[in-house]
């Protein structure tokens, strides 16, 4: 390039730059999920309807794997209104929030379905209330399905098969009690350093849905899968309550008309995905189903863990609890 033509160029390009319009508003997006998952899909997609939907006049910038730190570290920044969605597992907002805990006790749901009726309802509601005390949201509910053991030492047939295992954990007291009470020696910590524990043998196994087991290829670390069904933690996409604070008026329908899109199809995406998920697992690991007295034993123990975890949910705490076993009754 000769000088006249550098020259012109840098000349003409304040005026193309400034010719764009910029967006009005851009919005961080933290997450755990890879891109290909059911979740980093509906991301995309939320990004894709909303920029649609405003013209651009807002956009979102999404942050997956964990890049903008962890569960724990993005949620207090949405607090503060560094970032302005977080998608995460309930148990971790229970931090913030400990009324969420009223939807992760052991074998508390019966189904996707009664669960998202309660959510999209007035369970969610109160617990939308609750969170945005803590300056948070609950923008959308998305699946993440049902949680079952897996391990590396041996299958899950009997209670007494659990006994001893060091497992990674929800970060809840509700569930650190309930596998102290059937055996294991719960190890709670942040996804975000499950698999390098695994790897290194610092645990001998974890607790997750098949969605998670497929999309970070748990199965390589892991040998044993036994379908426990012991909790559907649901995921849930906060919202900083600063920054639904900063949304224009006129642009909020848009704003949960693409959250409602993303959360749509996410949840079905999640369906779909999970017989595909069971194939793969199936051929890379032994996965088992739990004989039906084991699963009696161990709901008998979530039982015995309910009373005392229901006064740590905090104020609304023990009627939220009526309402979800009234509607899975």
């Amino acid at each position: 390039m000769d000088r006249r033509t550098f020259v012109g160029a840098a000349i003409a390009a304040p005026f193309i730059i400034s010719s764009a319009r910029a967006a009005e508003l851009t919005l961080k997006l933290a997450s755990f999920a890879t891109d290909q998952s059911s979740w980093g899909r509906a991301q995309a997609k939320f990004k894709e309807e909303i920029e649609k939907r405003t013209d651009k006049r807002i956009e979102v910038g999404i942050f997956n794997n964990n890049t903008l730190g962890s569960n724990r570290e993005v949620l207090e920044l949405a607090r503060r209104g560094s970032v302005d969605l977080v998608l995460t597992g309930v148990s971790h907002a229970t931090r913030n929030v400990p009324q969420l805990n009223a939807l992760i006790f052991p074998y508390l749901f019966k189904d996707r379905a009664s669960m998202f009726g309660l959510l999209d309802g007035a369970v969610g509601a109160k617990l939308d209330q609750m969170m945005l005390t803590q300056n948070l949201s609950a923008a959308g509910w998305w699946d993440n399905g049902f949680r079952h053991v897996s391990n590396s030492k041996r299958p899950i047939m009997a209670a007494s098969d659990i006994q001893g295992l060091k497992l990674r954990t929800l970060p809840t007291p509700v569930h650190v009690d309930f596998f102290k009470k059937i055996g294991a020696i719960p190890t709670p910590m942040d996804f975000s350093e499950l698999m390098s524990a695994l790897r290194q043998g610092v645990i001998d196994g974890q607790e997750n849905p098949p969605a998670v087991m497929g999309s970070f290829r748990v199965y390589e670390v892991q040998k044993f899968y036994s379908l426990t069904g012991h909790a559907n933690e649901p995921m849930v996409m906060v919202a900083s309550d600063q920054t639904l604070k900063k949304i224009p008026a006129a642009l909020m329908p848009a704003f949960k008309a693409a959250m409602a899109e993303a959360t749509a199809l996410q949840r079905s995406l999640n369906a779909q995905e999970e017989t595909q998920t069971m194939e793969t697992l199936r051929k890379n690991m032994q996965v088992n189903d739990v004989p039906a007295e084991t699963l009696t034993a161990f709901r008998a123990a979530a039982q015995s863990v309910y009373g005392p975890a229901i006064s740590t949910l905090g104020a609304g705490g023990e009627e939220l609890i009526a309402d979800i076993v009234k509607a899975n009754a």
